[in-house]
């Protein structure tokens, strides 16, 4: 349970971080605010969801897979909806889920 909030919540701050991206994107038309404020609410529930997790999940375990989470959902977006992750952008992101394996495995 306590795993499942920790990854729910670094796909709040995935989500976030891609809502302002698209909100970016959009210039000054009027409807990138709610995007904005979506944005915003994301943050919200990632970081509640995380602190109730906090209870009872090793800070040293929550924080890496939570990044790690977030991380994923922010570089799926950038491979379908932007360009195809280069090289050195996959190489990189298997070497952050290996050493986030790495870190929380022994918990």
């Amino acid at each position: 349970m306590n795993c499942a909030l920790i990854v729910a919540s670094g796909a709040s701050g995935g989500l976030a971080s891609v809502l302002l991206r698209v909100a970016a994107s959009q210039g000054d038309a009027a409807w990138p605010w709610a995007l904005r404020g979506g944005a915003v609410g994301a943050y919200g529930i990632g970081f509640v969801l995380y602190a109730i997790a906090l209870r009872k999940v090793n800070l040293g375990v929550a924080y890496p897979l939570m990044v790690a989470v977030s991380i994923l959902v922010v570089l799926a977006f950038t491979a379908l909806h932007e360009h195809l992750l280069r090289p050195p952008q996959a190489v990189g992101a298997l070497v952050i889920l290996i050493g986030v394996w790495m870190v929380t495995r022994s918990a």
